[in-house]
Order: structure tokens, then C-alpha cells, then sequence
């Protein structure tokens, strides 16, 4: 079915309620429960929550003006420390109409929040940054009753939104409403069976209010995503003359003005040509495809990544490859020109992030792609990945974000009738791009990972030093697949002249862990540029914790402190949503220890470990080798890259393993 448009009417049509789809990707929705019961338990409820978008127009475009308007309930010292807050972000506190914060007491007092106090002004700064200010009074069993109105100034492509009505606290009723003078229209469609709206139409406005009631408070995490499984919507406000969306728009306006090439730049314009024949050099009678490569290779390993700059926006290809730097922004125009010139035929792909919910492939929506890029055929039929690098990655040819693993995507390039002249392919000096006027249209799912090529794996080879009390180490760190392409997206791409502590501070932040090695020096380091991609490094230096010496004649290996995994996070004790996983890995973890004297471990063969269940394994081991060396192995590895609501007892299983694990401690007798 097609969504609906709102369009405005000759007579007032009260309260008019229309029907329009339920989606077509529809789930079953929260099974039934004492709501009653749910809300009291919970740390805070909503008696009611409302926001309202209001769409004006001025005489260069439309004011959106956003009124939010909530009633929250106070249950406990929880609530207290998690909701007593006024929250804004550093935009909303910066585009204040008008706010209104008080408390409502259980003895009936009133107490209102002195603005003047949260609205104050750092020395030297013009603008306010985020609010987080306590709400005063506020007690188990109070009422905070909150008000405010922001305003923003929209281009007409961002007058849309993707709405849902749940929080992370119970509603008792909830409200979107959506309200413009005649002269636009809303479209917009409902997924998983959002409730159909009430529209009042007339001469001088349109106004619809979307609502649910007893709406149960959600938790969510990064793995989750409400939009595969909850009731969501789209709108956008559209020119009551304008028609839908088509694939040829998307085309031209998210992909060729970000990618067509600049023409009049005539001081480097000739630059490229040079770069192009020095690059290619001897392989000049070589395919198309290796030449390619050798482009792409050159701009991986020579040009330097930054942010934009906005007196270099009309720079040719050029002037970047001479400065020897590029942005996202010209590295896709060169892309594309690299492409064009050695007669590559290529596809613009949109995609869009797995956990921000699929793809509709029949209704074409503003604001559906986070992901643009180019595919191309090789020398077989397969489609060949081509990402543009941002300020903190790079992708080789074929690597892709992990957040659309596996996920949909529509790949469109122009039905051509001719040959496209080569002065139609470039932005003239009139800024005038060379629009196509139909495109091709697929869909396609995009290539993942498999299990075995997602791992980190960390070998530390230590020798015990009794008399100084220290532990040399030697080090190597290996990560394949995904994991790699999120690791370096992390810290940015690590060359072998970076100091060695950018690369492992940053690693350790990644992870989350305090440091564990101290590392001196990197004797090696590899990066391996085919697929799966990945990362070796080799190091030495010194392990900071996890071995502690009781007396002269005892150690302690502490797991808690060695035994750091990658483990998806079961914290809840239920989850209201399944896991969306971006692909299933390994952590493998290896640790040798090497003593000058003889040893005994305590109790050794309480240590082992093999646990499998349908979502994961987990193995620990622990063995002596020869009579003055530890080996212990601990390998966490995750199986299926979703798991279902009613599943996830089998990932708090696994994790649990992990945890009674890394409880424990090895007792080392050293013989003398």
C-alpha cells in the first residue's frame, strides 16, 4: 500500500482517522503484561508525554518550532539520582523559546526551577554547552513536570523525522504531533503496526496527532534496534504539488553532487593527468582493474585525511593529489573520476545502518541513507566495494563499515542512450551538475565476515624475573575482519613510525581496560590488504599487573586482570529487544609464563573449561609445560549475529562462564 498524503481540504474534517500500512516489515509487538505493575516497580514512570513540531513559514524558508511537554513520576532514590536532571542538548539549550521545570511535591508544594540558574554562560564562550543541572526538591514520590520549545531553520529536505514513543521509563500516554499551514503536505507511513493518526484538515492548516498509551519503558544498548521489531514512523513535509520521491532524485541529489568532479580549476586541473602516468608507470598495458588498484593503493599509503575546508570546496582533483591530502569530499570526486577516465562502469550504492532499521524498498524516504559509496564489476561478475575514507579510516578496496554487514542496500547507475561527453562529467564553472534523467535500479544484500575471519588475538610470552620482581614480556596482537576495520576506525590508521603508545593507549580505550603490558618497542608490524583485512604487530615491554608475589616462596596469577574479552553486554537481567549483532568473532587470548626455577600450580585441573550453546562458546585452559612454565588459553567466541529476545538467558550463560572465570586466581608454589 502506499503511505498516505495529507492534502487540505475544503471543509474542517474533524478528527478524521485514516487508515494507511502497517509496514512491511511488521513484528510482533510487546506481549501484553500488568502495566499497572510495570510502572510501580519502575524507578520512574510518565503520566503523560508530548511533543509537538509546528512548521511556520517565513519569508526565506519554515521555522520548525519543537514543544515538549512531560509529566514524570519520581518512584524511588533511583529515579531520584537517574531523572532528577534537566537534560538539553548543547543545540536545544542554544535555540530556547521557552522553558518551564518544577516539581510537583507529594505534600502539594510547588517548586519551580530558577532558569536563570542552569542558563549561565562559560567565561569567553557566546554559546551555552549541554545542560545536565539537578532539579531541586526532588524526592520519592514527586512529580517533575517539564516544558520547553525549541526552534530550528530546516532546509525543506530536513523537514522529516523518524518517530517512535517509547523512552526508558513507562508511559501512561504518549503523543507526536505534527501541525503546518495549508500550503504543505505531510506524507508519511507507518512501520510495525504504529497507530494510525487523528487529522484535522482545512483552508489554513493541517494538524495529525499520532498516540499510544501504556507504553512500557525500553532498554536499549548499541546492539539493539528498535525500528527492526517496534512500532516506528516516517514523515516528511512536502510541496503540496510535489510527487514522490524517485530513485532518479536520490541519485542526483546524494550521490552525484557529492561525487561529480570539479572542471574549472584550471591551476592543478592538469596535476591529475601527471599523478595518474607517474602511478601507473610501467603498467600501462596492464587491465583497467590492476591500474585502478595501483591508484587507489597510491592514495591509501601517500595522501593524508582531514576535514573539509570551506575555501577548498571547488578544488579540483589536482590540487589535492599535489597538497598530498584529501577529505571525504574529494576523494569521492576523485573516485569517481579515477573510475570515469579508465572506463570502469559503476553503481552509487545507499545503504543505511543495520540499528537504524531496514531499508523500504517501496517508499523512497529523505534522511534513509547514512551510507554512500561506489560499487564496481571487476574482472568476474562479483561486485567490487569501493568506500570513500573519512578523517579517521581508510578502506581498502572491498572493506565497508560493519554497521551494514549483511544488511540491504539499492544500487543505481544512469540508463545512458549515448556516450556521456567527457565536459558533461565535470561541475563547470556555472556549479551546474550534469543531472541523468532515469536510473537503473537493484537491490542487493552487502557482503559480510564470516565467523572465522573476525578475531583478535593476543600471545604475551612472559619470563619471570624473582629477584627484580618484574616480567618481560614479548607481545603480539593480531586482529582479522571486522574487528579490525572497527578497531582502526577507532584510533585511525596506525603506521609503523607512530609512537607506540598512540596505538596502544587508544587500544586500551577501545576495550576498556586499564593498560595490562607497558610497551618499550614495536619489532614488527604488518597489514595485510586483502580480504579479510587485518593487522600483526609484534612487540616488547613489560606486564604491569595480573602477577603479584605473596612471599619467596608463592605467586599469584590474577584472571581478573589478564582475561580481557570483547563480551557482547547481558548487564540486564531481561531485554525487551533482540541483539543485532554487526558479526560473530573470536577473542582469543594466550599467556605464557616462564619461571627461572621449578613450579607447582594449586589445584590445576579445576581450571578447564569447554562450554558451547547456539549462540556461543567459551573455553579456558590451563597446563603446565615442562615443570617451570603456565600456559593458559581463553578463547570467547560469539556464533549467531542475532539473538532473540527469548534467547538471551543463553548469552548471560556465556558470559557467566567468563565471569566465574576471571574470579579466580592461579596459586603458583615456587620450589627452591
Amino acid at each position: 500500500m502506499t503511505p498516505l498524503f495529507l492534502r487540505k481540504a475544503k471543509q474542517l474534517i474533524p478528527f478524521l482517522l485514516l487508515s494507511f500500512s502497517s509496514g512491511i516489515f511488521a513484528h510482533d509487538s510487546i506481549p501484553k503484561f500488568d502495566f499497572a505493575k510495570h510502572c510501580k516497580n519502575a524507578d520512574a514512570y510518565l503520566l503523560y508525554s508530548f511533543t509537538d513540531v509546528t512548521y511556520d513559514k517565513t519569508w526565506s524558508g519554515y521555522t520548525k518550532y519543537t514543544s515538549v511537554n512531560n509529566k514524570l513520576v519520581v518512584n524511588n532514590s533511583n529515579g531520584v539520582d537517574q531523572f532528577a536532571y534537566l537534560n538539553l542538548s548543547e543545540y536545544v539549550s542554544n535555540n530556547l523559546y521557552e522553558i518551564e521545570v518544577k516539581t510537583l511535591k507529594a505534600s502539594g508544594i510547588v517548586i519551580e526551577l530558577d532558569s536563570s540558574q542552569v542558563f549561565q554562560r562559560k567565561s569567553g564562550f557566546k554559546r551555552f554547552g549541554a545542560i545536565n543541572y539537578p532539579i531541586p526538591g526532588v524526592e520519592p514520590g514527586d512529580t517533575i513536570e517539564t516544558k520547553y520549545v525549541y526552534s530550528e531553520r530546516p532546509s525543506f529536505r530536513q523537514m522529516t523525522d523518524f518517530v517512535n514513543l517509547y523512552t526508558n521509563v513507562p508511559s501512561l500516554k504518549s503523543e507526536y504531533s505534527i501541525k503546518s499551514s495549508s500550503n504543505l503536505a505531510v506524507r508519511y507511513k507507518g512501520y510495525n503496526d504504529f497507530p494510525e493518526p487523528e487529522i484535522v484538515a482545512n483552508d489554513s492548516l493541517i494538524y495529525c496527532v499520532f498516540s499510544m498509551e501504556k507504553i512500557k519503558g525500553l532498554h536499549q544498548n548499541e546492539n539493539t534496534c528498535l525500528p527492526c521489531e517496534l512500532p516506528y514512523m516516517y514523515y516528511s513535509m512536502e510541496k503540496e504539488e510535489d510527487e514522490p520521491r524517485s530513485w532518479k532524485d536520490v541519485y542526483n541529489q546524494e550521490f552525484n553532487v557529492v561525487t561529480q568532479p570539479i572542471a574549472f580549476d584550471a591551476q592543478n586541473a592538469s596535476y591529475y593527468g601527471r599523478w595518474k602516468r607517474g602511478v601507473i608507470g610501467e603498467a600501462k598495458d596492464s587491465s583497467k582493474y590492476h591500474k585502478f588498484k595501483l591508484l587507489h593503493q597510491d592514495i591509501m599509503e601517500n595522501m593524508q585525511m582531514e576535514a573539509p575546508k570551506k575555501s577548498e570546496l571547488l578544488k579540483s582533483s589536482g590540487y589535492f593529489l599535489k597538497e598530498k591530502r584529501m577529505n571525504p569530499l574529494s576523494v569521492r570526486r576523485l573516485y569517481r573520476r579515477m573510475l570515469e577516465d579508465l572506463e570502469i562502469d559503476y553503481w552509487a550504492v545507499f545503504a543505511r545502518s543495520k540499528r537504524t532499521g531496514p531499508i523500504d524498498p517501496y517508499y523512497i524516504r529523505k534522511g534513509e541513507f547514512d551510507h554512500v559509496f561506489f560499487a564496481y564489476k571487476g574482472d568476474g561478475e562479483e561486485l567490487n566495494f569501493l568506500y570513500p575514507h573519512d578523517n579517521y579510516n581508510r578502506y581498502q578496496i572491498n572493506e565497508i563499515p560493519t554497521s551494514i554487514y549483511n544488511s540491504g542496500a539499492i544500487i543505481t547507475k544512469p540508463v545512458l542512450t549515448r556516450k556521456i561527453k567527457k565536459s558533461d562529467k565535470f561541475i563547470k564553472r556555472n556549479l551546474e551538475l550534469a543531472e541523468v534523467d532515469s536510473v537503473e535500479v537493484r537491490g542487493i544484500k552487502l557482503p559480510g565476515t564470516r565467523v572465522h575471519q573476525n578475531y583478535v588475538k593476543q600471545i604475551y610470552y612472559s619470563t619471570v624475573d624473582l629477584e627484580e620482581k618484574t616480567i618481560p614480556t614479548k607481545y603480539r596482537f593480531s586482529v582479522s575482519g571486522g574487528m579490525h576495520t572497527d578497531l582502526k576506525s577507532f584510533f585511525g590508521m596506525l603506521n609503523q613510525d607512530e609512537e607506540v603508545s598512540t596505538y596502544y593507549d587508544a587500544k586500551d580505550e577501545y576495550e576498556g581496560n586499564e593498560d595490562i603490558i607497558a610497551i618499550d618497542t614495536i619489532s614488527e608490524a604488518k597489514l595485510k590488504q586483502e580480504k579479510p583485512f587485518g593487522y600483526t604487530i609484534n612487540a616488547q615491554g613489560t606486564l604491569k599487573q595480573g602477577v603479584s608475589f605473596l612471599n619467596d616462596s608463592m605467586a599469584s596469577i590474577s584472571l581478573d586482570k589478564l582475561i580481557v574479552h570483547n563480551q557482547i553486554e547481558s548487564d540486564q537481567g531481561t531485554t525487551d529487544l533482540s541483539y543485532y549483532l554487526d558479526y560473530c568473532f573470536t577473542d582469543y587470548i594466550m599467556m605464557i609464563f616462564k619461571f627461572p626455577i621449578d613450579i607447582d600450580v594449586l589445584d590445576i585441573d579445576s581450571y578447564n573449561l569447554d562450554f558451547k550453546n547456539d549462540f556461543g562458546e567459551y573455553y579456558f585452559n590451563l597446563k603446565m609445560v615442562g615443570s617451570n612454565q603456565i600456559t593458559i588459553q581463553s578463547n570467547y567466541k560469539i556464533t549467531k549475529d542475532k539473538i532473540p529476545t527469548n534467547k538471551y538467558d543463553a548469552l548471560k550463560e556465556l558470559n557467566e562462564f567468563v565471569k566465574n572465570i576471571k574470579n579466580r586466581r592461579i596459586v603458583v608454589k615456587l620450589k627452591k
